[in-house]
């Protein structure tokens, strides 16, 4: 039901980022840090505002509501860089409670931004009610394929949809075949390719990555897959992309795209 979009609004880049805490070795056997991630976390945004300083990429945050709280400094220069603060719940740790109403309000008002967007930590699937209820507009937790030993999704629509009020946003899959072009598939194909394939079919091509990816990486319990290129090499490799991107559409945020604006709520 993606009728509600109109033609103008096709041949868009929504290029999006999970802003969390560090806690990506811990995923892949690491020990958990003492803080789960706060300080390094911090730390990566820093770092990722700065390799991402020329780039005219304009975007969408997902910041979990616990490492803005400490960090509202990141949280207005992001905002300022000319991309959309949106919600990924108050915690990335799965035990914590996601207490969506509560991030929603903190981003805010720390940003100044109207924060319509959500988006769950690991994807985890979440009541589409409750997030209405918390009053978020559209909800980026979609990725319509299928992750052997995390979901199912190859049912659900490929493009943007509405779920009663709400607008669900399915990151990028290949047409037919459903390969999700998700943040770890920029680490092991040629993703350039597969992102012009799902422009030209559809003129629209939703990305989703973190800015750990674009940090040192030393822990050993990280894959081979993740670390054979240097850190610098991650991060020119991801400039090329984008510079790449941008000559075959728009970067949008995601609720610019669906029409919704960024109402400021405070100076």
């Amino acid at each position: 039901m993606d009728g509600g979009l109109p033609p103008s609004r096709m041949n868009s880049i929504l290029l999006t980022w999970d802003v969390e805490e560090y806690d990506a070795p811990a995923d892949f056997g690491a020990p958990a840090l003492s803080d789960h991630g706060l300080g390094r976390g911090r730390e990566i945004w820093q770092e990722w505002l700065d390799h991402t300083k020329e780039w005219e990429c304009p975007g969408t945050a997902f910041c979990t509501a616990r490492l803005a709280q400490g960090a509202p400094d990141l949280v207005r220069e992001t905002g300022a860089r000319g991309h959309e603060i949106a919600s990924h719940g108050w915690s990335h740790r799965p035990q914590d409670e996601l207490r969506l109403a509560d991030s929603r309000i903190l981003l805010r008002d720390i940003s100044g931004q109207g924060v319509d967007g959500f988006r769950s930590p690991r994807l985890r699937r979440i009541n589409k009610e409750e997030i209405t209820r918390a009053g978020f507009r559209y909800d980026a937790s979609l990725n319509p394929t299928w992750v052997p030993g995390r979901y199912d999704h190859r049912h659900e629509p490929r493009r943007p949809f509405q779920i009663g009020p709400l607008w669900e946003v399915p990151a990028a899959v290949l047409p037919g075949i459903r390969f999700p072009l998700f943040w770890a598939s920029f680490h092991i194909l040629p993703l350039m390719a597969l992102c012009a394939r799902v422009l030209q079919h559809d003129g629209l091509l939703c990305l989703y990555f973190h800015p750990w990816e674009l940090s040192a990486l030393p822990e050993r319990e990280i894959p081979r897959w993740l670390t054979r290129r240097s850190q610098t090499e991650r991060v020119h490799r991801m400039a090329r992309l984008c510079r790449s991107l941008g000559r075959l559409g728009t970067f949008t945020p995601v609720g610019s795209y669906l029409g919704l604006g960024r109402q400021v709520t405070r100076p």
